[in-house]
Formats: structure tokens, sequence, C-alpha cells
């Protein structure tokens, strides 16, 4: 039958454990909550590489992540972002554009730009106006281009047999409108190239950084073991100019010391019959732990007394390993 005393202890246990967990868990939930300003934006185009914890940069310099993405119910992209605002301020006016972060690992990110200083910062929770990524851009016009193409081949094919100044006019203004198009597709892929170089770039300048800090490395084993060589060379000098009673000396200081402690282990043992009666009622195994520590403290100090008796007949095997007492 458990007494009040016991069970107040109990309750007292419970409670600290219960308050505990909750102080954890506020400093949990503090820790992992993302800091910073939260904006989202909605793409109506594939996102694929784009992914939670993604980075978001404007102007080229990291300024926060993607926090969350998920498929809204109109079929829409949505991709909630942090922003750090120590590291820049969103103004009006700012746009968002999925753009390629690293061809190796078929990543993407998300690029703002634009926005005017002079007018309002953009409230946080607000939505972040897209435009078309340059592979979207370069997919859409190539498929215009290629109906437009079509479409003309059909007229051409439809006139051919009947020209007239208005089918010539007509054919004409066709074909500079294609010619248009094609600038601008142009245009859009100089900038998937332009993207796809600066990344190669970032590439080579990681694997630059790689290969220098294996060469200081290697440096700094070679160096390692020259001062090694020196030590090995530095300890054969002192072996051979080593003073041996003077070592003796000193060994017999020790295996006083020593054996003053295993007197003082002894006598610890010894009083562990007063111990052990005064906690018997509180935890029936710590006479045996303690009784068990004392005696491996013993038998250590035993063990430490003999290596001292031999060092000091013989200082000597510190250096060359055991040999041979001498009489």
């Amino acid at each position: 039958m458990a007494t009040r005393k016991q069970k107040f202890k109990v309750g007292v246990f419970l409670l600290a454990c219960i308050s505990f967990m909750t102080a954890a868990t506020l400093v949990i939930t503090g820790i992992y909550q993302d800091p910073g300003a939260h904006y989202w934006l909605e793409f109506d185009e594939s996102i694929l590489g784009l992914y939670e914890g993604g980075m978001v940069e404007y102007l080229g310099v990291p300024v926060g992540k993607v926090r969350e993405i998920y498929v809204t119910e109109g079929q829409y992209a949505h991709v909630d972002i942090v922003i750090d605002p120590n590291k820049v301020t969103l103004h009006e006016g700012v746009e968002g554009q999925l753009v390629i972060f690293s061809i190796a690992a078929g990543t993407m990110a998300i690029s703002l730009s634009g926005g005017n200083p002079e007018l309002p910062k953009l409230e946080e929770y607000t939505q972040i106006p897209t435009k078309p990524s340059t592979i979207e851009a370069f997919s859409s016009q190539m498929t215009k281009i290629l109906e437009d193409v079509a479409d003309i081949a059909e007229n051409i094919s439809g006139q051919i047999a009947n020209l007239d100044e208005t089918a010539i006019s007509d054919i004409v203004h066709q074909a500079r409108n294609l010619l248009n198009r094609g600038e601008t597709f142009v245009d859009d892929t100089n900038a998937l190239v332009q993207e796809t170089t600066e990344a190669v770039k970032d590439v080579r300048e990681h694997a630059d950084t790689l290969f220098d800090a294996i060469q200081e490395h290697s440096q700094d084993l070679k160096r390692l073991t020259a001062k090694l060589e020196k030590l090995i060379d530095v300890t054969t000098e002192r072996a051979e100019t080593l003073d041996i009673e003077q070592l003796q000396r000193q060994f017999g200081d020790l295996l006083k010391e020593v054996t003053a402690v295993a007197a003082q282990v002894d006598e610890t043992v010894a009083n562990m019959d007063v111990i052990a009666t005064d906690v018997i009622h509180q935890a029936d195994n710590v006479e045996f732990n303690l009784r068990r520590t004392m005696t491996e403290m013993r038998d250590a100090f035993e063990s430490i007394r003999m290596l001292v008796n031999n060092l000091k007949d013989d200082p000597s095997a510190l250096l060359r390993g055991p040999g041979r007492v001498r009489e």
C-alpha cells in the first residue's frame, strides 16, 4: 500500500514531466516556425523541379525560400514563400517567375523582380503576380509559330491557282507576322541559353573549389608527415640520453601515492556495511553497485601499483617495451 508521502512524490514527478514536455513543445514550435514575411504566388504552368525549401531570389540574391506547394481547386499551382525582411523589402509592382536553378539536379527556383520603391510596401500575405517562365514562353511561342506556318501553307495551297494582289498582300502580311514572332522566339531562346550558361559556370566554380580543398588537405598531410618524422628523431635522441636513476626516483614517488590511494579505497570498501545499512530501505541495488564500483577501483589501483613497481625496476621499458629486470 503506497503511503501518502510516496503518492505526493509520484504526483510531483508527473507534474514535472508534464511541465517539461509542454516547455519543450513550445520551444520546438518556436524554433521551426518560419520567420519573415509570407507571400504567395500562383502559376498556370508546370512547376516541375520546384520543391518545398527551394530558393527564392531577388535580382540574383537569395532572399527567402519556398514554404509550401499545392494545387488549388482551380487547377493552379499555389506556392507559399517566406521572404527575409532584412535582405529585401518588396514593393507593389514586384513580379515572380520560374527560373532554372540547377541543370545537373533538374531543380527550379522562384525569381522576383520589379517593384517601384516609391510605391507602398507590399503587404504580407498578399499575392505576387507571376509572368511566364522562359521555358513556358519558349514552348508557347514555338507552338504558335508552327500553327502560323501550317496556316500559311494552307493559304498558299488554296490560292496558288488564282493569285491576285489581295492574296499576295495577305501572304506578305502573314509572313511579316511570322518573322516578328520568330524574332521574339530567338530572344527567348537567347535568355534560356544565358540561364543555362550561368548554371554551368556555378557547377564549374564548385568543382574548382573542391579541387583546391583537396590540394590544401594534401599539403596538410605532407606537413603532418614531416612533423611526425621529426618527432620520431627527437624521441630517439632523448631516449639515448634518458636518466634511468631519475626515472626510478619518480616512479618510487608515484608508487607511494598509488599505495596511499589504494589504502583509501580499501578503507571505503570496509565502511560499505555502514553505508548499506543507511540506504537499504530506499534502494536495494545501491549497495551492490557501489561495492562493485569500489572493487573495480581497488583492482585498477592494484594494477597501476604493479605497473609502477615494474617501471621502477626497469624504467627503460617505457620506451622499448618490457624486458628483463636488472638483478
